[in-house]
């Protein structure tokens, strides 16, 4: 019998995306690389990016789930999180630590405005929540 926790991994590479600025109007891809009960450690492209991440900025991110069963449907997570660290790697692209308090799971579905990369419309979405 396999446990719990030898199947779960926090080291993921899904992608999201990033609203920031006022109102959250302006839209930054991104990659979600590790994943925890209360932060997200992202990859942002190379530095020239429209985007300067601060520490303490607050932002909204969205990442879409996988799903690996037949019967349950794709989820996207959306979360307000707070940028705790933001450092620059070898290569050019920023990785940013950020932390969450109340995760909104939502369910994912082409026909209820979703986008080509499966993550919500957030201002047109109709989807049920689930919040932890």
């Amino acid at each position: 019998m396999q446990n719990h926790e030898d199947r779960f991994s926090a080291d993921v590479e899904l992608p999201c995306k990033i609203f920031c600025g006022p109102e959250s109007l302006l839209e930054v891809a991104g990659t979600a690389v590790n994943i925890g009960p209360a932060s997200v450690r992202l990859h942002l492209d190379p530095v020239g990016s429209p985007w300067q991440p601060l520490v303490g900025e607050t932002i909204r991110l969205e990442l879409l789930l996988p799903v690996e069963s037949v019967h349950a449907k794709a989820k996207y997570l959306s979360v307000r999180a707070r940028v705790e660290d933001v450092s620059e790697m070898p290569d050019g692209r920023r990785r940013l630590e950020v932390r969450f308090r109340k995760p909104v799971f939502k369910e994912r579905s082409k026909e209820n405005g979703t986008a080509e990369n499966g993550l919500a419309k957030p201002a047109q979405a109709d989807h049920a929540k689930w919040r932890m």
